[in-house]
């Protein structure tokens, strides 16, 4: 497998989506003057700014030369690699935006977060299809939306859970680790769902190299049980944090749960793009 540079930006961009958005979230329902918006905001803007430009390196390396870049934008509005390249580009920009308003003013602007978020949800749309238009059996499914999704959903809370809990207190992280509890639920369905209807599609003959992908999944049947295995581990954890009675949280447990779904999304990730080998 050739594409590891594709899997760091296909994980991390959508990661960086689901964080901000979640970080939009957790700021509206706790905009009642008891927390102080900035102090709980400005470094994990500015870790979900960092995320992102660590996505766009893979996407560079991915090409070769930051130079083929500036020419697969010319096709935007042609082809959806063109359109993700520009749309992805966006999102970047507002990412960085965004974090650098909240140090140079001092304040969190929730509309550019909101919009930031939504530029997300569009690149990520762009960068499923530009899988699903192709011929490879297997990503030309409705499966590759939900699993990108999917990511956005169940890592971006987690993330941004992690990132603003040192900055809570008493209620207000409860809330936190709660809404991302239900929240990575919610991305790991999205992805089940997915799973389940691919499940009845992959043995299909592949167009390209007439084998299945079934056929082509089959030695790695062990990787996508484990990974499971490590999302539910992940998901027991944040079950835990989001259940607990105790008034002190142990951080150790949210960050672990954040590398647990980091490896299962990669895992999950490297198998996708075993179909297209």
């Amino acid at each position: 497998m050739h594409e590891w540079a594709l899997l760091i930006f296909t994980v991390a961009i959508p990661a960086a989506v689901g964080g901000i958005l979640f970080l939009w979230f957790i700021n509206g329902i706790m905009a009642d003057g008891s927390t102080n918006p900035i102090k709980i905001m400005k470094l994990p803007l500015i870790v979900i700014a960092c995320l992102s430009i660590v996505g766009l390196f893979g996407a560079f390396f991915h090409l070769g030369e930051p130079l083929h870049a500036f020419n697969a934008i010319r096709g935007f509005g042609r082809s959806w690699m063109s359109n993700e390249i520009v749309v992805t580009g966006a999102f970047i920009a507002f990412a960085c935006i965004t974090a650098g308003l909240a140090i140079v003013q001092k304040k969190i602007n929730p509309v550019l977060m909101l919009i930031t978020g939504l530029v997300g949800v569009i690149d990520i749309y762009c960068m499923a299809t530009a899988y699903t238009v192709t011929r490879v059996n297997g990503w030309n499914h409705l499966n590759t939306y939900l699993v990108f999704y999917g990511t956005a959903f169940s890592i971006g809370p987690i993330l941004g859970a992690s990132l603003i809990a040192p900055f809570l207190e008493g209620k207000a992280i409860l809330k936190a680790i709660k809404w991302a509890f239900a929240f990575s639920i919610i991305g790991i369905a999205v992805q089940l769902i997915g799973s389940a209807m691919f499940n009845a599609y992959i043995p299909e003959i592949q167009s390209i190299s007439s084998e299945t992908a079934a056929n082509k999944l089959v030695p790695y049947s062990g990787m996508i049980g484990v990974r499971w295995v490590i999302e539910i581990a992940g998901l027991s954890l944040m079950a835990y944090l989001a259940l607990t009675t105790k008034n002190k949280i142990n951080y150790a447990f949210i960050y672990a749960a954040l590398i647990f779904f980091v490896l299962a999304e990669g895992m999950s990730r490297y198998v996708f793009y075993v179909l297209g080998s």
